[in-house]
């Protein structure tokens, strides 16, 4: 296995981490509805963020805390698996936005705090574009048989053509 998909398994456990904490509490939603509530996850973001948030999120933070649990165990179980990864990446890379656009964004250091520029989410969100523009992120994965029976999906599954093209009926 190369590294690019022990590198793929890896952000799969992340998500797949946060996932399993937030399903093993059962108080996640309530607590979710009142952090919001609370403006955490509003107040540090841009005002167009917030404006989504408060308009969107908030009022319906219960169902968006059910939403982030199993949107997490999705891109977890997918990542790992490697089944769909190039779509699981891509709301790798938008969830991880989301939450750092949250929190306030990429800021540059006051000269009394350390920067925050390179924060988790970011990292996160990064690496699952090199997962997504990678076809060797795709080795040891259930994409790899998809892509043999569907060869028009190939590219979109494994960033590869496949040989042959096309199969013969009989």
């Amino acid at each position: 296995m190369n590294g690019m998909a022990w590198v793929r398994i890896l952000i799969g456990a992340v998500w797949l981490n946060g996932a399993i904490e937030k399903l093993l509490n059962p108080d996640f939603p309530q607590q979710f509805a009142a952090s919001l509530n609370a403006g955490g996850f509003v107040s540090q973001a841009p005002p167009w963020f917030q404006s989504f948030m408060q308009s969107t999120v908030v009022p319906n933070a219960e169902l968006f805390a059910q939403v982030q649990r199993f949107g997490e165990l999705a891109l977890g179980l997918a990542l790992i698996l490697g089944l769909l990864t190039n779509p699981a990446a891509l709301g790798s890379i938008v969830l991880s936005l989301m939450i750092l656009l949250s929190q306030g964004g990429v800021r540059l250091g006051t000269g009394i705090g350390s920067p925050e520029i390179l924060t988790i989410n970011l990292l996160v969100a990064l690496i699952s574009l090199l997962i997504l523009l990678s076809p060797a992120a795709k080795a040891l994965s259930l994409d790899g048989p998809l892509a043999r029976g569907r060869p028009r999906l190939a590219p979109l599954l494994t960033n590869r053509r496949t040989r042959g093209g096309r199969r013969s009926r009989v």
